[in-house]
Order: structure tokens, then C-alpha cells, then sequence
């Protein structure tokens, strides 16, 4: 080789060194200063994320959590400037994104790799919280937390207040996982049969029931992925109203869905609170009318219980009364019954003796009987022995009758 070929590889060795320098300087930028492409890169690509958010993570392969390799390559694909886009993002600058905004103690956690595996790492923080709950009150307080701002008309509002009231604790839940569902689950077009009329011979009671319930489950499933982000953004954003859980969700679903979703429920709320605003006047009414008529009730109920306790408070000293008479009879009868035991036992005991004394009676009667026999018939023998001595006839006896 000659000279002349020597010093132009000479050459070429030096310029490709100087191309390894300056792209690795246009790529790393200078030491520091955060001027290198990367880094203009990944700014620019955290401007993007905090716009328009996290990827959906709605396809096949996205992840559904950030690796522990400090060094992995996560799949992360998002539009840029210029319609390029992003196919990994590495887990430092996940990480550095998350690291202003971790959320709450409750729902707050670590770094996510997209909308979704947000939404699941939150469902299951609320079934861990949930599981942990001692009692079904400390369930229901939770619950209501989760609950009470996600309602976007006031009849679905009254509906989870009733719920509250009521302590229905499992159809809370219930409500709750609904939610999550229609969000983590994969949208579903319309059913052309649901959105068409039922024709005029065909409008029986069932038939109309079994409708609503199409329509009433066509809305509780996602049309399509634009539905899917807003009502992802809605339910996590009103989860909770504690400033670093929104900011965390600001992060996620990107400001401009976040800004979106705030002004939407916003605009709902002021329909609700019109709509309470005109309803006051009535039920205002319908309340002084049920007043007046439960206080003439509580009047004239008020009356009768006075009366009546006029009437129990004579009738109890009437009682007493009577009760008093009752002791002082009780008292007399006793000392009859005492005078009636003590003479009859008096009468018992001259009974006795009258019997004895009848006795001695008879005895003497008895005697007495015996006696005049003796006598008449001494009579009739010194009457005889008169005759004997006189020279008399005795007389005849009578003739008996009938001879």
C-alpha cells in the first residue's frame, strides 16, 4: 500500500471518531446540561404524557405493571411531534414521571405503564381495603367515599344515597365493581336490534321490560375507546377528592382528559343542583302541607290523650276508692265471719246439750208413761177389790165394734 493510501485510512479513522463523538454528544448532549437528544426526547415525551396522558394499554402484549429491572424496556407506544411514535420507554423515566405524583396514602402507589393497569392496580387496593374492613359500617364508610361522586344524573345520585341510608352495603359494592367493569372491560358496539323501535303489535308489558334491561346494559358498557378514556378518567378522577390523588390521575389520563372529565361532572353537578333548586318550592309545599296536617293530627291526638288521661286519672281514684270499700267490706265480713264461727260453735255446743237434756227427757217421759200404766192399773185392781167387797158386779166390758 502506498503512502498516499495510508494517510487517507489515517483520515478516515479520524473522521469516523469525530462522527462517534459528535453523535454520541448530539445523543447524550453535554455533561450536565441536559441538552443531548435523549434528553430533549424524553422531555418532550413527558410534555406529551402530561397532555394527553398514559397510553390505553387496550392491546394484546401492552403490560399490565412496571418490571423491577431498573434497565428494562417497557412497551409504550405514543404519537409525538411529527406523527412519530414511541415503541419503549425505559422504567427510569416512569419512574421520574410518577415521582412528583404517588397520589394518596389510600389509592396512591407506584409507577404504571399505562390507563388500564392504573384502573386494575386501584380495583385492587379497593378490594384489599374492602377485605380489611372489621365491620359492615366501616365497609359502608368506604364505600360512600368511592360512591358519592360518580353519579352523573340525580336520579343515579338518589339512587346511591338511598343505598347509603339504607346500609345496603352489597349492592354498593356491587355498583362499585360495575364501574371498574365498564372501564377494564373491552367496548362493545351497540346492538343494532336494541336501538330500534319494537313494532306496534309487539308491546306487551315483558317485551317492554326485557328492553330496558338491553338499553339499561348497552349503557353500562364502553361504545368505544374514546367512551372508554372518558369514563376511565371519570371514575378514577372521582374516587376521591384529596389533591395528590388528583394530581396522580392528572398524570395518568393526561390533563386535557382530566380538565374534560372535571368540566363535564362539573356541568352535571349544576344540572343536579337546578334541578334540586326547582324541586325545592315544591317539595317546600308538599312538606307544609304534610306539616299542617300532621300538626292538626298532633293537635286533636293530643286532646284525645289528655282526655283520656282525665279519664284514667278518675277512673284510678275511683279504683282507689272502690279498692278502700273493698278492704273496709273485707274487713266487716272477717268480723261477721269471726262473730258467725264463735256463735256457731255456741249453737253447736247447746245443741249438744239440748240433745242430752232431750234425752233425759225421754227417759223421764219414758218413766212417767210406765208409771201411769202402773197407777191404771192399780186403779182398775182397787176399783175390782171395792166391787168384791161391796158386793158390786164388775162392770161389762164394752162390746167391740162391729159385733
Amino acid at each position: 500500500m502506498t503512502t498516499f493510501g495510508k494517510v487517507l485510512i489515517f483520515l478516515n479513522m479520524i473522521a469516523a471518531g469525530a462522527f462517534a463523538y459528535f453523535g454520541l454528544q448530539a445523543y447524550h448532549g453535554e455533561k450536565g446540561k441536559g441538552n443531548g437528544r435523549q434528553a430533549i426526547t424524553a422531555a418532550g415525551l413527558r410534555h406529551v404524557l402530561l397532555v394527553d396522558g398514559l397510553p390505553l394499554g387496550d392491546k394484546a402484549g401492552d403490560p399490565t405493571d412496571v418490571p423491577n429491572d431498573p434497565e428494562a424496556e417497557i412497551p409504550f407506544e405514543v404519537t409525538m411531534a411529527g406523527g412519530f411514535r414511541t415503541k419503549t420507554v425505559g422504567k427510569k423515566l416512569l419512574d421520574s414521571y410518577f415521582k412528583a405524583a404517588p397520589g394518596d396514602e389510600k389509592l396512591g402507589g407506584g409507577a404504571v405503564p399505562n390507563q388500564l393497569a392504573e384502573v386494575k392496580r386501584v380495583k385492587a387496593k379497593v378490594d384489599a381495603d374492602l377485605a380489611a374492613a372489621e365491620t359492615p359500617d366501616a365497609k359502608l364508610l368506604l364505600l360512600a367515599g368511592w360512591l358519592l361522586l360518580q353519579p352523573e344524573v340525580y336520579e343515579e345520585r338518589q339512587a346511591v344515597q338511598k343505598l347509603i341510608a339504607e346500609k345496603k352495603v352489597e349492592d354498593l359494592e356491587r355498583l362499585l365493581n360495575d364501574k371498574f367493569a365498564a372501564v377494564l372491560d373491552a367496548p362493545k358496539p351497540l346492538d343494532p336490534e336494541v336501538g330500534t323501535r319494537l313494532p306496534e303489535d309487539e308491546r306487551d308489558a315483558a317485551k317492554l321490560t326485557d328492553r330496558v334491561k338491553q338499553v339499561d346494559a348497552s349503557r353500562a358498557a364502553t361504545l368505544d375507546d374514546t367512551e372508554r378514556r372518558n369514563r376511565l378518567a371519570h371514575l378514577l378522577i372521582h374516587l376521591s377528592p384529596d389533591a395528590d390523588w388528583q394530581k396522580r390521575v392528572a398524570v395518568v389520563v393526561g390533563l386535557r382528559k382530566f380538565a374534560g372529565a372535571i368540566i363535564s361532572q362539573a356541568e352535571r353537578f349544576a344540572v343536579m343542583a337546578e334541578r334540586i333548586r326547582l324541586l325545592v318550592p315544591i317539595e317546600q309545599a308538599d312538606y307544609q302541607a304534610a306539616e299542617r296536617t300532621q300538626k292538626f293530627l298532633a293537635i286533636n291526638r293530643t286532646t284525645q290523650a289528655n282526655n283520656q288521661a282525665e279519664l284514667k286519672a278518675k277512673a284510678v281514684e275511683q279504683e282507689k276508692r272502690d279498692a278502700d270499700f273493698a278492704a273496709q267490706r273485707a274487713t266487716e265480713l272477717k268480723a261477721i265471719q269471726e262473730r258467725y264461727a264463735r256463735t256457731k260453735a255456741q249453737v253447736d255446743e247447746m245443741l249438744v246439750k239440748q240433745t242430752a237434756i232431750e234425752a233425759a227427757l225421754f227417759e223421764v217421759q219414758r218413766e212417767v208413761a210406765i208409771t201411769l200404766d202402773e197407777v191404771y192399773r192399780l186403779e182398775g185392781v182397787l176399783e175390782a177389790r171395792e166391787r168384791d167387797l161391796l158386793g158390786l158386779p164388775r162392770p161389762q166390758p164394752a162390746p167391740k165394734a162391729g159385733n
